[in-house]
């Protein structure tokens, strides 16, 4: 089981938990933790690959915050799957995320099966 933690080096006693991102790896899942905004986004884009490897899930359920950087992630992280010829899925989509999703109008991050030619 692969951790990690990136942060945007601000740590202080205030925001350690909210400017945070942490990741830990379970068999083909990503679980992200914190908080997933335009100030943690980088060190996790940075790191991607090594972050990825081997998952076709991510579990979104025990961050915080995403705001919509951090959905544009996950919009770009599905592309790249799409254009690879692979599936990524997201698991734990709490109803804040999910009304994200539905203002933004991309209900299709959450299909399981890539849109049809």
């Amino acid at each position: 089981m692969a951790k990690g933690t990136l942060d945007n080096g601000m740590m202080s006693k205030e925001n350690i938990n909210q400017e945070t991102v942490s990741w830990e790896k379970a068999g083909n899942t990503l679980f992200l933790q914190g908080t997933l905004d335009r100030d943690s986004l980088l060190p996790l884009w940075q790191q991607k690959e090594q972050a990825l490897e081997g998952v076709d899930n991510i579990d979104v359920s025990q961050l915080s915050h995403v705001d919509s950087t951090g959905l544009a992630l996950f919009i770009q992280l599905k592309g790249e799957y799409q254009q690879r010829g692979r599936i990524l899925t997201f698991s734990g989509v709490s109803e804040r995320l999910s009304t994200l999703i539905a203002l933004y109008g991309l209900q299709a991050l959450l299909d399981k099966d890539p849109p049809k030619a």
